[in-house]
Formats: C-alpha cells, structure tokens, sequence
C-alpha cells in the first residue's frame, strides 16, 4: 500500500498527516452511513448499526495484520506504526464508505441489485 502522507518532512508530521487523513475518510463514511440509515426501516438500522460495530473491529484487526502490529510488544512497533495504522484505516473506511454507499442503491432482502 503506497503511502498517502510520504512528502511528510518528518514522522511526527506523517502520523498527524495520517490522524487527519483518517478523520476525513471517518467522516465521509458517517455521511454514507447516515444516508443510508435514512431509508432503512428499524430492523435495518439496527443491523446497519450491528454491522458497523463489527465493521469496525475487523477494520483495526485487519490493519494490525496488515502492518504487523504487536499488541503484546508495543516497544517493537516503532514510531512509524501510528502513520502504518492509519493509512491502513485511512483506506478501508473509504472503501466502506463507498460499499456504503452503494447499499443505498440496494435495499436490504434484494437479492437481484446489483452493486
């Protein structure tokens, strides 16, 4: 994954250049999702938010994997692991921000939408 804040000067200004990045795709995704809950019925809404939670999980865990973050030994990260991770988050919210999006288009039972 090529690196969405790399003309940083330093790592300090990398991590911060990833935090915002990451608060702008967060954003744009809490657009979709609200979007979408708007014409979902209750049960949806409430499997929308179900899925979100989970969503979410599967979102840092993935990126733990994907930058090979060490809960267990936080001293073997490295400075940079904050830039890894939220690039790495930075990009799966934007992809779910579009999957999202493009929920809309299929309602919740309809199996024949295409996305």
């Amino acid at each position: 994954m090529p690196s969405i804040c790399a003309d940083a000067p330093n790592q300090a200004e990398g991590t911060l250049c990833a935090k915002r990045k990451l608060e702008a795709a967060e954003a744009g995704m809490a657009r979709a999702r609200d979007a979408l809950q708007a014409k979902l019925d209750p049960v949806g809404r409430r499997n929308l938010d179900l899925a979100q939670q989970a969503w979410r999980r599967f979102r840092d865990l993935e990126c733990h994997l994907e930058t090979g973050y060490d809960a267990d030994n936080l001293d073997r990260n490295g400075t940079i692991m904050p830039m890894l991770l939220g690039e790495c988050a930075t990009a799966l919210t934007e992809r779910r921000a579009r999957d999202l999006t493009d929920q809309m288009a299929c309602p919740g039972g309809d199996l024949s939408c295409e996305r």
